[in-house]
């Protein structure tokens, strides 16, 4: 009796155990709305930048004004061979936008935790920008301006005043933008979080704890070949012997 022809062996293909499908599911997961990325970016910036209103209280009552006096026909000038006012007022400037942008940055942070990102960084930025050039500094420079046009009008040679502080650079109002993008730049290289949105994750760029994981299927199984034995499963009794048979 001849064998039988098991025929030509059907090639097997390993295939490789899918990873992709993971990390893509938790990227299209993690993406955010178009609409709730414009919001964020926009309501940042303008919540900011309504915060300079105080920055710019509080800059008055700590900067120095400026003994002048009306020179007569040489107009108004300091009255101080070297007037230390003027550094000051840009000191306190800087100061405080330093400080400002440290506390508006590590705010934005812990509040918005779930909307972390680009969007949220370029919100924080302009609005500390524009909190400092267009709010704080023509708010603290208002302040009692009124009394001292007054006073340059009706002033007589040889009368003394103390104007209110001004700002004479461009340097101070570019700090706390720049310390802002500093601090979220930071906390976003030490955070764990894969894509700035997940409290907690792991470390690294794979799935978060797992939960997203496919399970790893053998290839020999996924291909048709037979499994090898179970390690776990209870073995199996021996089988009977000669000594084992029923004698006649």
């Amino acid at each position: 009796m001849q064998p039988e022809d098991p025929g030509t062996p059907t090639p097997v293909v390993f295939d490789k155990p899918a990873v992709g499908p993971s990390w893509w599911r938790l990227q299209q997961r993690s993406r955010r709305p178009l609409r709730r990325t414009l919001a964020v970016g926009f309501g940042s910036a303008a919540v900011v930048t309504v915060l300079g209103a105080p920055l710019g209280l509080l800059w008055h009552q700590l900067a120095p004004t400026v003994p002048v006096i009306d020179a007569g026909t040489n107009g108004i000038v300091v009255n101080d061979p070297s007037p230390e006012q003027y550094i000051a007022a840009d000191g306190w400037l800087t100061l405080l936008g330093i400080g400002f942008g440290l506390i508006v940055a590590l705010a934005a942070w812990l509040v918005l935790r779930r909307d972390r990102g680009p969007a949220l960084l370029l919100g924080v930025v302009a609005g500390a920008g524009a909190a400092v050039k267009w709010v704080a500094v023509p708010l603290g420079e208002l302040i009692g301006k009124d009394a001292y046009e007054h006073w340059r009008a009706t002033a007589a040679q040889g009368s003394t005043y103390l104007a209110p502080p001004a700002l004479h650079s461009v340097g101070p109002t570019l700090v706390p933008a720049f310390v802002a993008a500093i601090v979220l730049t930071l906390l976003a290289g030490w955070s764990n979080d894969p894509d700035l949105e997940q409290p907690g994750a792991q470390p690294g760029y794979g799935p978060n704890h797992g939960q997203y994981e496919e399970p790893f299927e053998s290839p020999m199984i996924s291909s048709g070949w037979p499994a090898g034995p179970d390690p776990t499963a209870a073995p199996a009794p021996p089988a009977p012997g000669p000594a084992d048979q029923p004698r006649g």
